[in-house]
């Protein structure tokens, strides 16, 4: 702890080679990817979303339906266990 470390790894990044590589450290078991879910993988592998589907996400309302959020210190109700 006296010495700043030379890399801090992001913990929201998953840090792999290719797809392959998740496997290693991921909690999901019994799940087989085939060549179609590598290619879609690589087809939205550049982390963007493009701005116009963000726009429409926003016009159309959608984005607030999936961001409902709870009272200050609560679940939202689709993450409480308790509310189904």
């Amino acid at each position: 702890g006296l010495v700043p470390p030379p890399f801090v790894p992001d913990p929201r990044r998953v840090y792999a080679k290719d797809l392959g590589d998740v496997g290693a450290f991921s909690t999901v078991k019994g799940v087989e990817l085939d060549a179609g879910d590598t290619a879609l993988c690589d087809t939205f592998a550049s982390g963007t979303v493009p701005i116009p589907w963000q726009e429409e996400l926003i016009e159309t309302g959608v984005f607030e339906e999936l961001n409902v959020w709870g009272a200050p210190g609560t679940l939202p109700p689709d993450l409480d266990p308790s509310a189904a």
